[in-house]
């Protein structure tokens, strides 16, 4: 995927292993039980996983990942810095991940969100994902219930 810019001031693009630091530290701000730096370290080896990062003033204030195996996909995360929220950073974020699964072949592209988290159950839905199951007291610090999400990847249009 070539760099896309959203806006004057926002680029996407994939995420090398240099970015990891950037985004753990924002990992640790956004989530109760943060992956670590040594976790994106490793998914950034590994062909199963694509991460995009956006990028504003040349700091990283948004991120996501899928894992793919065959043709299927789940995001594994997705954030967005608390002070630039509201800027359609994380629906491009979701859109590029899209795109990605459009070109490993994948046909449906999973999710698991807290079921309090209105915001992001909102985007999803927006995207095209629809709520198939849960999962009992997945999410820790606190204990919540994870909504299982997915959406079909042939139905998108990246044009």
């Amino acid at each position: 995927m070539p760099v896309m810019h959203m806006s004057d001031e926002v680029m996407l693009r994939r995420m090398t292993e240099s970015d990891a630091p950037a985004v753990a530290a924002l990992e640790a701000e956004c989530f109760s039980t943060p992956w670590t730096l040594a976790d994106f370290e490793e998914d950034c080896k590994r062909p199963e996983y694509a991460y995009l990062v956006a990028e504003m003033d040349g700091r990283v204030v948004g991120y996501a990942g899928i894992r793919s195996v065959l043709d299927e996909a789940e995001v594994t995360t997705i954030a967005v810095q608390e002070d630039v929220r509201g800027r359609g950073i994380g629906r491009t974020l979701m859109r590029g991940l899209f795109e990605i699964c459009c070109g490993r072949g994948v046909a449906v592209l999973h999710l698991e969100v807290r079921n309090s988290n209105e915001t992001a159950r909102t985007l999803y839905e927006s995207e095209g994902f629809e709520e198939y199951g849960r999962r009992k007291n997945y999410y820790r610090n606190p204990t919540e219930d994870a909504l299982l999400m997915r959406a079909k990847v042939a139905e998108r249009n990246f044009h």
